[in-house]
């Protein structure tokens, strides 16, 4: 499978980045608008809690990410770190292509599915491009990532194509992920029944 490398330049070569503060480049860099969870990063990563505190505080300081109330993001500007990305990692393997119902509130919906779990999966992270909105949950064990991304009314599912997951595995997650988000939809949706009164 191929992988996000980082082109740095020259300057920034100099300020000796080890391998797990490249490896967290790279993953930021394989979606500029992430905002990831640290817990979401960990599972991702596979570092230790210690280690990838350290490797964000790190480069935090050099100015190359930032902390959000959301988790963490690439910086915008001011970054002592300048790379080029190459575009050579393997897409999303999508699953499910789907219509949300008209009624469904994009902005409702992403505040009721961000930081929450499903399953066994955790929340990693959130994108926004655009009218494109991407959340991304990691199961526990750190190797099958699902991504659902919203674009007016339509919904397409994903599993990250460097798990070494079976197909059939990443489908059953998959469609786990879609009947998460079809019942959190069917919450929007549903008028509030008042209770019934005693008499």
């Amino acid at each position: 499978m191929l992988e996000p490398t980082i082109n740095f330049n020259p300057e920034s070569e100099e300020l000796d980045l080890d391998d797990r503060e490249r490896e967290v480049l790279k993953l930021f860099s394989s979606d500029q608008n992430a905002n990831y969870s640290f817990q979401g990063l960990r599972r991702r990563l596979g570092f230790h809690q210690e280690t990838l505190t350290r490797t964000l505080k790190r480069l935090e300081e050099a100015h190359a990410i930032e902390r959000t109330p959301e988790g963490y993001k690439l910086r915008g500007t001011g970054n002592m770190f300048s790379f080029t990305i190459q575009a050579n990692s393997a897409p999303t393997k999508t699953i499910i292509d789907a219509y949300l119902p008209s009624q469904v509130d994009v902005t409702v919906l992403f505040q009721k599915l961000r930081g929450r779990w499903f399953s066994d999966f955790r929340w990693l992270g959130y994108s926004h491009d655009g009218d494109t909105l991407s959340l991304s949950w990691i199961r526990e064990d750190g190797q099958l990532q699902l991504q659902a991304r919203i674009s007016g009314n339509k919904i397409t599912i994903g599993a990250d194509a460097y798990t070494k997951q079976n197909e059939s595995q990443q489908i059953a997650a998959a469609y786990q992920l879609f009947d998460h988000i079809s019942k959190v939809a069917e919450e929007i949706i549903q008028p509030i029944t008042p209770l019934a009164t005693a008499n």
